[in-house]
């Protein structure tokens, strides 16, 4: 269980002035949301960046591994280190799909020769 982040705001009357301290009770709520972080890697461990994760729900949650029931929610982008986040439903099964694709340098063959654009 986690908790919320709380915000403060000192202004107006309630404004720090010079030399004075101020002792301020912060009670916070309990937390109950969720988030799926993950990284997405090559064969090789360096990072995918630029990678497409899908988050889905299923529609029927008897056969975990029939992806043909998929409901798509959302997606995301990995980062430069290849992690993705999502915020969710707590208790709730989710299926992960992660598409990536690079494209190779197109060619050109001109009498025989290759040149690489």
């Amino acid at each position: 269980m986690g908790w919320k982040l709380a915000r403060v705001e000192l202004c107006g009357c309630e404004r720090i002035k010079p030399n004075e301290e101020k002792d301020i009770c912060i009670i916070l709520d309990e937390e109950d949301r969720a988030v799926i972080h993950g990284t997405v890697k090559f064969p090789n461990g360096k990072p995918v960046k630029g990678a497409t994760v899908k988050l889905f729900k299923k529609k029927d949650f008897k056969d975990c591994c029939d992806t043909c029931d998929l409901i798509p929610i959302t997606f995301a982008f990995t980062d430069d280190c290849g992690q993705f986040l999502f915020g969710v439903e707590a208790n709730t099964d989710y299926v992960i799909k992660v598409f990536f694709y690079k494209p190779e340098k197109p060619r050109l063959l001109i009498d025989k020769d290759e040149v690489v654009l």
